[in-house]
């Protein structure tokens, strides 16, 4: 009877043992094809993205940063309602995932969806600890601007660059704004700042001009299409 006493211990730590590397050898491989899918995300590689983060997701379903970037994937091939999905999922497993809200807020967005789109912007600024509110309350300016409210627009843009003034994103939508107001010299003095601290144009206004124009001719729909004519109307002033 003492024998076995002593083999059933033996035997847990046995099997104990053999379990927990094979639950961390599957934590390292998610983590890989996760940093893989990622470094592909970067470079626009999005099919291949999307097979290393269905990889990795397999492996490790509760990864909330790993469907956030899968909703990304899906947005890009214009996937609304699996995009929705992804983020609602990221959501699920961290209610606080401002990141995942405020992109779930760019598919509402982009489907006119303005109360909902508004809605998930402001979740991901209640959340005091989200690193780049600047861009949530660019995207919710960006609503705003379409709804037509355009004094809540603006206000949200000034908050954006409140957070961050060197982000240019916000100077972009302040000229719109300032221009639907008939304020063109401000429109044109907004449009310059954003201009010069674009990475792409650094103040150069004759690139801005020609990547507007191939802009416009990319646009998605028709109100995004006459917000780059707008620009380069600005651009002339």
């Amino acid at each position: 009877m003492k024998k076995w006493i002593v083999i059933i211990p033996f035997t847990l730590f046995f099997l104990i043992s053999c379990a927990t590397p094979s639950r961390q050898a599957r934590q390292n491989e998610a983590e890989a094809h996760f940093k893989l899918a990622i470094s592909h995300l970067e470079r626009g590689q999005m099919q291949a993205a999307f097979v290393e983060l269905q990889k990795s997701i397999e492996l490790a379903p509760r990864n909330k940063m790993a469907h956030n970037a899968l909703g990304i994937v899906y947005r890009y091939f214009e996937n609304t309602e699996k995009a929705e999905e992804a983020f609602k999922t990221a959501i699920s497993i961290d209610p606080q995932y401002s990141e995942a809200y405020n992109n779930l807020g760019v598919v509402y967005m982009r489907t006119s969806q303005w109360d909902k789109a508004i809605k998930a912007f402001r979740k991901a600024l209640a959340n005091l600890q989200y690193p780049t509110p600047e861009t949530a309350f660019t995207n919710l300016g960006k609503v705003y601007y379409r709804k037509g409210e355009i004094d809540k627009s603006i206000r949200a843009f000034k908050k954006a660059i409140k957070r961050s003034p060197g982000y240019n994103a916000p100077y972009y939508g302040l000229a719109l704004c300032y221009n639907a107001l008939a304020r063109y010299g401000d429109a044109s003095e907004a449009l310059t700042e954003a201009i010069k601290l674009d990475s792409l144009f650094k103040g150069d206004r004759e690139k801005a001009e020609k990547e507007l124009i191939r802009q416009k001719l990319k646009a998605l729909d028709i109100n995004e299409e006459q917000d780059y004519v707008n620009l380069l109307e600005i651009l002339r002033y």
